[in-house]
């Protein structure tokens, strides 16, 4: 195979692999939850003692990350837009994605 071929096979596997979904658009396959207190704290770790880095109000929808929750199933790892972190599962209902 010459240079040119390879260069060429190798512009269209790099065109194909940039249509492919981002990863954040993958998480939903985990199911999304509905926010059921007036506001809940989400937090860096899945520790009640963790920093706060944002809150959800009543009705926010909350992207699920991970297939399971932690071992004892207090807490979800949740995606709200961008921000990243953990959920106390007690305030949530789960519900299908939008």
């Amino acid at each position: 195979m010459s240079s040119k071929a390879t260069f060429v096979y190798a512009a269209s596997a790099l065109a194909l692999f940039a249509a492919l979904p981002a990863p954040a658009q993958a998480a939903s396959k985990y199911g999304c939850f509905k926010v059921t207190v007036p506001s809940l704290n989400l937090r860096a770790r899945p520790y009640s003692s963790a920093d706060v880095i944002g809150v959800a109000k009543r009705g926010d929808i909350l992207e699920k990350r991970k297939m399971f929750c932690t071992p004892r199933g207090f807490w979800c790892a949740i995606r709200k837009g961008s921000l990243e972190g953990y959920a106390d599962k007690s305030n949530m209902v789960k519900i299908d994605c939008p």
